[in-house]
């Protein structure tokens, strides 16, 4: 039954991540693209736009919080080995179960915290641009939402796959 969840939650989040990774670099382009034409338009003509700047920055905080789920997903977020690498390979193993649960659960209380502070910044704009600041503070709630799902299926494939090599190396009878 837990190796049924396991396998569907690593092909929902296989797509994801693809979604996740294709999002994060159309952001990080527009981005760049933004700050090159602010740059270059400051040097030619001496003025930039403030509008620009300021969309600059919204779109520097999604690029952080999608960046931060795909880490999580490709399991590249950081990690002291100092203590876990003098630990047996089962030791380190249930360590890192460990960590990516108490991870999980702060995760989970940001996305909801954050999802509420999005909400009560929908009634500010923002200075410069006709938006309301909450479409800035959202990217945090949604990009660790992503987190959440990524590290839950982290952790499933930490606890399967030990399950799976012990059923395969019991003798069937």
């Amino acid at each position: 039954m837990l190796g049924k969840i396991a396998s569907i939650m690593a092909q929902i989040t296989a797509k994801l991540e693809v979604v996740v990774r294709f999002v994060s670099i159309i952001l990080l382009a527009v981005l760049i693209g933004a700050v090159f034409f602010q740059v270059a338009r400051r040097t030619v003509i001496g003025k930039s736009f403030v509008e620009l700047e300021e969309f600059s920055i919204v779109l520097a905080a999604w690029v952080a919080s999608f960046t931060i789920s795909y880490t999580v997903r490709k399991k590249t977020h950081v990690m002291i080995e100092v203590f876990s690498s003098k630990l047996p390979p089962l030791g380190r193993r249930v360590l890192d179960i460990v960590v990516n649960l108490i991870i999980l659960v702060a995760l989970v209380w940001i996305t909801i915290d954050g999802w509420s502070f999005t909400l009560r910044k929908m009634l500010v704009p923002l200075t410069v641009l006709p938006i309301k600041s909450g479409w800035w503070y959202m990217s945090f709630p949604i990009g660790m939402a992503f987190a959440c799902i990524f590290l839950l299926d982290n952790v499933l494939q930490a606890i399967i796959t030990p399950l799976n090599n012990l059923s395969a190396e019991t003798p069937q009878p």
